[in-house]
């Protein structure tokens, strides 16, 4: 499979009748829909994975109309878990085709069913005997259910086509900044990231991880909700980065222990800071962060602007310095300042905060001199 040179305007074939139907692939955090096609003895079921928020809709049409000839014959939808990015459309394909059969844990439609859809279109997947089921297709159009509690959400349960070998993994082994559809090495920096700010606990994920690798026949394809689509050697790569990765709160617990990196990072930060817009720029950031009497210092420094302490909640006090140094710069030297940090953070296993993630500007603000 080759996915570097494809049209992103319309479907892809990632496997045999298996496509591609996201949308957002140049943003920050695209959405990855799949519409997998099963056919035979007469019979017919269009499978919709991870339909994608409202926003998509129009995308979702347009790339799976030619496919289907009409996107009302989309008649199965399989849902990972409850986030509006994955289920947003589900309200409106129910009503294109009130037939269409929904997939899910039961943990999952108990939220999902709040957007009012009718529960005689639900089967819960813990009711498949071992998690497995079989189209009337074909004998070899098998799917089995993967649960992923905690990945991130305690329903959250990822799907496999036996046949196909393609295992769409919801969340999980997803990424920010991904380019193309197709992942290289480099979709590791953006998978951590979303996964030290999304997932609960590395327990999660190595259950996750073991699931995985306990699959036979093993998976070709791993298939993401966000981020690139994961092949070849990739998948044991990631696998094992994976599965020793701190996240949630294994960060939060060990970020007193992990003070010295902290500040070292700080530092490091306000360097590329200054680096970029210049001394005068940096100190002007910084004069906002000394005690006036009002309240105590979020950090000690140096009079060379060197930080040696940190007073406040670390992660509050790293994200104050760089919501002030973006207020001070424009949009250009603000997403050269952002890949700039999340690198620093990343390099020295820090999260990479939630504030990274806005992807719009910041308007200059007064500071005191």
């Amino acid at each position: 499979m080759k996915l570097s040179d494809v049209n992103l305007d319309q479907a892809v074939e990632i496997a045999p009748n298996t496509y591609w139907v996201g949308s957002g692939v140049n943003s920050f955090l695209n959405r990855n829909s799949y519409l997998r096609i099963y056919q035979g003895n007469g019979s017919v079921a269009n499978m919709l994975i991870d339909p994608g928020p409202t926003s998509d809709f129009d995308d979702l049409v347009a790339k799976v109309t030619p496919l289907l000839g009409d996107i009302a014959k989309v008649n199965l939808i399989y849902i990972n878990h409850q986030d509006p990015d994955v289920v947003g459309n589900v309200p409106f394909l129910t009503k294109l085709n009130p037939k269409t059969t929904l997939l899910a844990t039961e943990d999952t439609w108990r939220l999902v069913s709040l957007a009012n859809l009718p529960s005689t279109t639900f089967r819960a997947i813990e009711r498949f005997r071992d998690l497995k089921t079989a189209f009337n297709t074909d004998p070899s159009h098998r799917i089995q259910f993967i649960p992923t509690p905690f990945c991130h959400f305690r329903g959250a349960c990822m799907l496999y086509d036996l046949e196909t070998r393609v295992l769409f993994t919801g969340d999980f082994l997803g990424g920010i900044a991904a380019v193309g559809l197709e992942a290289t090495p480099s979709n590791w920096a953006g998978i951590k990231a979303f996964h030290q700010l999304y997932m609960p606990s590395n327990d999660a994920i190595r259950l996750a991880v073991q699931r995985i690798r306990k699959l036979d026949p093993p998976p070709l394809v791993l298939a993401p909700q966000h981020g690139g689509i994961i092949t070849g050697d990739l998948i044991p790569e990631f696998l094992d980065q994976m599965e020793n990765l701190q996240v949630g709160l294994d960060i939060i617990v060990s970020l007193d222990e992990q003070l010295p990196l902290l500040i070292q990072s700080l530092n490091e930060i306000i360097a590329a800071f200054k680096e970029l817009c210049g001394e005068e720029r940096t100190s002007q950031s910084l004069r906002y962060f000394h005690p006036d009497g009002s309240y105590p210092a979020l950090f000690s420094m140096t009079a060379t602007g060197l930080v040696t302490d940190i007073k406040g909640e670390p992660v509050e006090v790293v994200e104050a310095l760089i919501r002030v140094f973006f207020r001070l710069i424009t949009e250009e030297q603000q997403n050269a300042m952002k890949a700039r940090i999340v690198r620093i953070l990343l390099d020295h296993n820090l999260p990479p905060f939630d504030l990274l993630l806005a992807q719009e500007s910041y308007e200059p603000v007064p500071l005191r001199v």
